[in-house]
Order: C-alpha cells, then sequence, then structure tokens
C-alpha cells in the first residue's frame, strides 16, 4: 500500500510539474499579432464585414488625404529574415492602394503589393523605400534589410481610389498568423 500511495504522489506531481512548464512555456512565447483599425474622419472605415471575421473592409472617405488601414501588433522583436511573407488580396487594387507598409529599425520601409497589382506576376510585390524595383519576399530577406528589426506594420487603403472604394481584405497574414 505504500508503494502505491508513493506512485500516486510521484505521477500527481509529475503531471502537476508538466503543468507547469507549459504554463511557463506558452506565458514566455510571443502572443500572436492582433489587429487594431482606424480611419481618416471623411466617412472612411476599417473593420471585420458585417461583424463576421473575413472579409476586412477598408471604406476610402470622400477627402484627397482620405485613407482606412489595419494596424498589426505584437511583434517586437521580428527582423526581416525571421518574418514569413506577409500578404493579402483584395477584390480592387488601383494606384498603390491598397498595400502592406512595413516600417524596420533601420529606417528604411518595405511595401508590399497585392498579386492584382500585377508588379510580380502571381505573387506579391515587395520594394524596399516604395522604389520602382519590385521583387520577391525572399529577395527582400536576402537585402540588406534581412537583418532590420520590424517596428511597425499596416495595410493601408489610400491613393487615387474614389471615394466610397470598399476594398475586402482576404488571406491576410502576418508574422505567421492567417487573420481571415
Amino acid at each position: 500500500m505504500f508503494t502505491h500511495v508513493n506512485f500516486k504522489w510521484g505521477l500527481a506531481a509529475a503531471v502537476a510539474i508538466i503543468a507547469a512548464l507549459m504554463l511557463a512555456a506558452a506565458a514566455s512565447a510571443t502572443p500572436p499579432p492582433k489587429l487594431s483599425f482606424s480611419s481618416s474622419s471623411d466617412g472612411a472605415s476599417a473593420g471585420w464585414s458585417r461583424g463576421n471575421r473575413s472579409p476586412i473592409e477598408l471604406t476610402l472617405g470622400s477627402s484627397p488625404g482620405s485613407f482606412a488601414e489595419i494596424t498589426f501588433e505584437r511583434f517586437a522583436g521580428t527582423t526581416v529574415s525571421s518574418l514569413p511573407e506577409p500578404s493579402f488580396t483584395t477584390d480592387k487594387y488601383s494606384a498603390g492602394s491598397p498595400r502592406f507598409y512595413i516600417t524596420l529599425s533601420d529606417n528604411h520601409t518595405l511595401w508590399g503589393y497585392p498579386s492584382n497589382a500585377g508588379l510580380n506576376g502571381s505573387d506579391m510585390a515587395w520594394a524596399i523605400d516604395n522604389g520602382n524595383t519590385y521583387m520577391s519576399w525572399a529577395a527582400i530577406q536576402a537585402s540588406s534589410e534581412d537583418g532590420a528589426t520590424v517596428t511597425g506594420a499596416y495595410v493601408i487603403a489610400d491613393a487615387d481610389q474614389t471615394a466610397g472604394t470598399v476594398d475586402s481584405i482576404t488571406g491576410l497574414t502576418f508574422d505567421g498568423t492567417t487573420f481571415n
């Protein structure tokens, strides 16, 4: 009987230790990115379509400076070389909008255009500092930006799109998380 009690206590202790280790690992892991939405105050809006998680709608307002954007949070310490390719699709694309806009610790920026922009075949097109050279994400990671840390990440609708344009964003992926 004494052995049986020790075995039960030993099994319970092992389970408790494993549970504690799993909680500690989860607590120390970086949480997945989170989204927030913002827009100009001219009738523009940004958010989940009709309260659903897909698609995200970015609607432009009436002024020339109108914008709607998705902001990604919780990516501290993420470097370009460790970041899986961010991506999204949109049902509308015009004049550089919508696009990814990623700020980096070395004061450079990465601009990512969806495949229907036609700038990199059927793939996302990426440019450093909004230059006119479009490349793949692998080329961005192989560039001098590979060691830079991400300091901000957004999907922005603006530019020369017509007032009231609604860009439906689907397949939105950032830092390994798909949002819709």
